[in-house]
């Protein structure tokens, strides 16, 4: 799953929080079922690199730096409830 198919996953109120949000990272967590899939965005200053014991294969941690901010913004400018992100 690469970052542009996570975004697109991420329902519009989170995305919109990691987009104004100051924390330095992202942790995207991720959670596969045999339905579908819930991913929730939690904004840290800590980086904490995922447990080998613990890890799902898919959960991840970003910068959440102006390239990240650019592909939210590009994202929710995409979707047809919030046309303007400033």
């Amino acid at each position: 799953m690469s970052l542009l198919t996570t975004l697109s996953e991420v329902d519009t109120k989170q995305l919109k929080r990691a987009f104004k949000s100051n924390k330095a990272y992202l942790y995207f967590d991720i959670s596969v079922f045999n339905v579908g899939a819930s991913i929730s965005i939690k904004c840290t200053d800590t980086f904490k690199q995922p447990s080998n014991r613990t890890w799902n294969g898919y959960d991840f941690i970003i910068e959440n730096d102006d390239t990240t901010k650019y592909y939210i913004e590009k994202e929710l400018n995409n979707r047809s409830i919030y046309k303007k992100v400033k």
